[in-house]
């Protein structure tokens, strides 16, 4: 087993995401984003591929690496 320290930071960037006016909660804008993210996983199979929407961006900053001196 290996112990694993570190930062990972996710960015999800969207536009013109229509969400009904009275639907509208923080709740599905976690949703679809946390799918997208899911779709874009490296393991990711042809089906989920096609479900990538390319109005969402996904940045991921792994944080500053440990330099011993």
């Amino acid at each position: 087993m290996a112990f694993l320290t570190g930062i990972l930071t996710i960015e999800v960037q969207y536009e013109d995401l229509s969400v009904p006016l009275l639907g509208y909660t923080r709740a599905m804008l976690y949703r679809a984003c946390v799918e997208q993210l899911y779709y874009r996983r490296p393991w990711a199979d042809e089906e989920d591929i096609a479900k990538q929407h390319p109005m969402f961006k996904v940045k991921l900053d792994w944080g500053k690496e440990k330099k011993d001196a």
